[in-house]
């Protein structure tokens, strides 16, 4: 689906057991809300079964059932929520304390690039299309989103999906970067009378950049501890997350050695990436002031 590099990374990091996936149908119809994430990491406190949290929120934050069903999977599936448990992760925690409405745009970055991980928590179609859409063609129909979330689907199970259950998860994907109250702040896709692009936004804040690296390392590379600068910003690889070309991943990674969060070694090519710290460590820079 995505480049052979990118692919092969996911894949040793799903046989070691270093990755939880949301599956594809995870979405009950309803695109990415941040009210409604907002409303999970409101009320869920790792004492609750998820059955107990889903009438909480249909209860106390008003919420229809099927709504109510489909956002703590968001919540995981953005890397706010553990699996398992209605107990939050570490970032969740962390946005819960800094951002709770989920309003600002270290906070939109990094449920980004957890849905579209290649290791997960995400669905492995949010990956895929993230990579791949992109490469195939611009501007896009959501027709090709259907046929690229096919291809996803058969490539990961072998399986494929009902025609209704393909064409809402299409819908789903687009309404989630197009909607205001979802992540359409970020502007990674326009929409312009059926016709979908790819944008090229703005940066993620260094933080978000560091913190989202050192996830990526630690699931796709967790036995080294130098890696070569321009696998960051190989076509499908960790930059495509965010839309990055090589002098941004570079630019950010440069940004990174300055702040002492790891180390480049630039005596000769190929150049090398130190492993930063875990992103527990990482966290207080992720609404740091630049």
């Amino acid at each position: 689906m995505e480049s052979g590099s990118s692919y092969a990374l996911a894949r040793r990091g799903e046989r070691l057991g270093l990755s939880k996936r949301i599956g594809t149908l995870f979405h009950e119809t309803f695109p990415l809300s941040r009210p409604g994430i907002a409303a999970v990491l409101r009320q869920a406190n790792g004492k609750l079964s998820l059955k107990e949290l889903i009438e909480i929120l249909c209860e106390e934050e008003n919420l229809g059932r099927n709504w109510a069903k489909a956002v703590p999977s968001y919540a995981r599936a953005c890397g706010l929520m553990e699996f398992g448990s209605t107990q939050l992760t570490s970032l969740g925690l962390h946005v819960q304390e800094h951002d709770p409405a989920l309003s600002l745009p270290a906070t939109l970055w990094l449920m980004h690039y957890h849905l579209c991980a290649p290791q997960g928590p995400g669905p492995r179609f949010w990956h895929d299309l993230i990579v791949r859409v992109p490469q195939v063609q611009q501007p896009f129909r959501k027709s090709d989103v259907v046929t690229e979330i096919e291809r996803s689907v058969l490539a990961e199970s072998g399986t494929t999906l009902k025609d209704r259950g393909v064409e809402s998860t299409a819908t789903i994907f687009l309404g989630s970067y197009t909607k205001s109250d979802a992540l359409g702040p970020l502007e990674l896709l326009s929409e312009n009378g059926g016709e979908y692009a790819f944008e090229t936004p703005d940066a993620p804040p260094t933080g978000v950049f560091a913190y989202a690296l050192s996830h990526y390392w630690q699931s796709q590379l967790p036995s080294q501890q130098t890696c070569t600068m321009e696998d960051f910003s190989v076509p499908g690889g960790f930059g495509s997350l965010f839309s990055m070309g090589s002098f941004h991943v570079n630019r950010a990674l440069r940004q990174l050695a300055r702040q002492g969060v790891l180390e480049l070694w630039m005596a000769a090519p190929p150049y090398q990436v130190t492993r930063p710290p875990t992103p527990e460590k990482l966290l207080e820079g992720i609404y740091a002031v630049e």
